[in-house]
């Protein structure tokens, strides 16, 4: 009887879709490698099993680092099983399985991206299987998008480019890493063990993407190291305003006269920049500062003055929800709010999609496809059941009618996607307490993110006061939450620099208002090197 053969990435995926083809994996069938049943086999491999060779498999000659070999460019690649007992024999059961004559077709179920084909091809080819092959596409591993999956299943030709892209960066690893690692060391391996006190040449491994990342760091080390800090005065005043007894402080703002260039004076003077430098370079003038000796010089000027209120503008602004995580996103993420390192992320996002619990975690998209769609009343009903999130259900279905659909372009986009959709949760229902500590993190961050879209925008006041003594500018800036909207079920990390919300009454002050001053104070700020590298900032750099 003509069979058909499942081959997944990982054993825990060949569970998966051996209990939705109706095959029990038992012990003993785990340990040989594959289960099987009257018309199906299902088998796995333990990720790579297969790689590209060293540079002695091309030539004996190459075990020698010599700078006269180089470049080394194979004319034709070659690749062998990695040296491991258990992937060999892996291998060896894949190979067997896949020559056997009663075997038809194999399926290719290994995960949905770039690597995961690489990963199949690699065996394929290295068995010198000939059978036909068709390529199983999934972005989640419930029941229902593997049946889905297997059904849509095409001829593995379709994803030949996919092949190709991963073969042409492993080689680009290949040759970037073997020849550039053995010409930096034959350079500067010997100067290196002098300053590192080590009696042999050190080796200096260089790769297409670890070189590029030191790189990163090294540049900002130096950034820091090189910092020489400035220290800048300005004057800060606190005001009692006479009407509404409201306390408040204000910064002082140097006059702006002959700094500010229109778009039409700067073509005048014959530079050539657009309008957005000239506001910037407005913006930063707004935070400059002054001598200590002008700043002190300046509160001798204001002492005993009295202050009037000179403008005072409210405005509402509206925050849009965030988009949905991708992958750099939720390390980012992760790294901010659990100190969690980049790595780990992925690794507790991939036991999650394993777990059928989230969407394939390995992708760049940030916004889900207009299928989708519907499946997010499902989606939302599973959610409900955990009762960490019933709460926010609840206050989800009194807004109304959903306002995510299909044409929702901020967060259902078709365009926008590449082999995935971004990272929500699926339908299955969580159960929190058998989740490990690091589980429920992620998976709350990704739950919480994909409910914050079904919420209303947030909704701030923003106020800026100008006080003004004898002449002299204050400005006064306030940031009150009006109305949470998402930010009730999921708050970002602030971005640096960004304002703080405050519960400051400033926005009841009015214009004309007559002010007492309290208090004039020196301000001293030493200016900051860069921060340096946390995996969190350099994942999205």
């Amino acid at each position: 009887m003509a069979k058909r053969l499942f081959i997944t990435e990982k054993p825990s995926v060949a569970a998966s879709f051996a209990e939705v083809l109706g095959v029990k994996i038992s012990k003993s069938e785990r340990t040989r490698g594959f289960a099987e049943s009257e018309g199906i086999i299902v088998t796995w491999c333990f990720g790579h099993l297969v790689t590209l060779a060293y540079p002695e498999a091309y030539d004996q000659k190459y075990k020698e680092w010599k700078v006269e070999h180089l470049p080394i460019i194979p004319n034709e690649y070659k690749y062998v099983i990695i040296d491991d007992e258990g992937v060999k024999k892996q291998f060896d059961v894949i190979s067997k399985l896949m020559n056997r004559d009663d075997v038809e077709v194999i399926y290719s179920c290994t995960d949905s991206g770039r690597e995961g084909e690489y990963i199949f091809r690699l065996v394929y080819n290295q068995c010198g299987c000939k059978k036909p092959v068709r390529r199983v596409w999934i972005s989640s591993q419930t029941e229902e998008a593997i049946k889905k999956g297997i059904d849509e299943a095409k001829d593995i030709s379709e994803y030949n480019s996919l092949a190709s892209s991963a073969y042409c960066r492993a080689k680009e690893d290949w040759l970037f890493g073997m020849n550039f690692s053995r010409i930096f060391t034959y350079m500067y391996g010997r100067e290196l063990s002098r300053h590192l006190n080590e009696t042999k040449p050190c080796v200096i491994a260089v790769g297409r993407v670890m070189t590029c990342v030191l790189g990163l760091v090294v540049d900002r080390e130096n950034e820091i190291r090189n910092f020489v800090p400035q220290i800048h005065y300005g004057v800060q005043a606190d005001f009692l305003s006479a009407d509404s007894l409201i306390s408040y402080k204000g910064k002082w703002q140097p006059e702006k006269k002959n700094r500010r260039k229109t778009k039409e004076n700067a073509d005048k003077e014959g530079i050539k920049k657009d309008k957005e430098n000239i506001d910037k370079e407005n913006m930063d003038d707004e935070e400059k500062y002054i001598s200590k000796e002008e700043a002190l010089k300046l509160i001798e000027k204001l002492k005993g003055e009295s202050a009037v209120i000179k403008k005072v503008e409210i405005k509402e602004k509206k925050e849009q929800p965030p988009l949905l995580f991708n992958l750099a996103e939720l390390q980012s993420e992760a790294n901010k709010k659990f100190k969690m390192p980049v790595n780990k992320t992925l690794e507790v996002a991939q036991n999650l999609y394993e777990k059928k619990l989230i969407s394939y975690p390995r992708t760049d998209s940030r916004v889900i496809s207009t299928d989708v769609v519907n499946e997010i009343p499902k989606i939302l009903n599973a959610i409900y059941v955990t009762p960490e999130f019933k709460e926010n259900i609840k206050r989800i279905k009194e807004f109304g009618e959903l306002k995510i659909n299909k044409s929702t372009k901020r967060y259902v986009d078709n365009g926008k996607i590449t082999d995935h959709y971004a990272i929500i949760p699926t339908y299955v229902k969580a159960n929190m307490a058998s989740l490990s500590e690091d589980e429920r993190n992620i998976y709350t961050l990704v739950v919480k993110r994909f409910l914050a879209i079904f919420y209303p925008p947030a909704v701030y006041n923003t106020v800026r006061v100008e006080t003004e003594i004898k002449g002299e500018i204050f400005i006064s800036n306030a940031k009150t939450l009006k109305e949470p909207g998402w930010k009730e079920v999921y708050e970002v990390s602030p971005a640096k620099g960004e304002e703080e919300i405050t519960d400051s009454p400033i926005h009841k002050l009015k214009k004309n208002e007559k002010c007492s001053v309290e208090k004039l104070d020196l301000e001293e700020k030493e200016t900051k090197p860069p921060p340096r590298y946390t995996d969190g900032t350099l994942i999205i750099t």
